[in-house]
């Protein structure tokens, strides 16, 4: 009898990632708030959610409207990384007090008050998918080229390389505010 027929070999599979390619569109909540402090409080979830709950963000884009993302998760469905992310974003709006807007133009001070926070209750986004190739492409550092001129891809090609909350940053070698975890093909 051989030594190596009694050794029981037990093979540890990883998890399946899922990608998904989805468009957030940022409820009216952000209305009350700067646009700047929307988009890094946004960044911050995104970080505190890819270090804690296994969510590899390989691109996004963080505009006034909407949140795209590439990522991949554990999760099949998305709903459950999406609850995660807003009940992040609801943690950080009460942690960190900021000035919230109204419509007189006056500010005030954000109080322990809930009902400041009643715009700011979930859903935070409503799920799209994203449809746009080109835009999926440019988020995770591949270069689109087609034989023809389309402006709309070149006004896209210019808004990604120019703005400052996109994973177009960290593809091109710097260090954006959310952080990427590179997408392998």
């Amino acid at each position: 009898m051989k030594k190596d027929e009694n050794i029981i070999q037990v093979t540890i599979t990883k998890p399946k990632l899922h990608r998904h390619e989805l468009k957030l569109k940022i409820g009216n909540w952000k209305k009350h708030f700067d646009l700047n402090y929307v988009n890094t409080i946004i960044a911050m979830a995104l970080n505190y959610c890819s270090k804690n709950n296994a969510v590899f963000i390989n691109g996004y884009l963080i505009t006034s409207q909407n949140l795209y993302l590439v990522i991949q998760t554990n999760e099949k469905h998305i709903d459950t990384t999406v609850n995660k992310i807003e009940a992040q974003i609801i943690i950080l709006l009460k942690n960190n007090r900021q000035k919230l807007k109204e419509n007189r133009g006056e500010i005030s001070f954000i109080t322990d008050d809930e009902n400041l926070f009643y715009a700011a209750r979930k859903p935070l986004f409503k799920i799209l998918p994203l449809e746009n190739d080109h835009l999926v492409k440019l988020l995770t550092g591949k270069k689109v080229t087609i034989p023809y001129f389309d402006r709309d891809l070149e006004s896209l090609k210019v808004m990604i390389h120019n703005h400052p909350f996109c994973s177009a940053i960290n593809y091109l070698g710097g260090v954006g505010p959310v952080e990427v975890t590179p997408l392998r093909d």
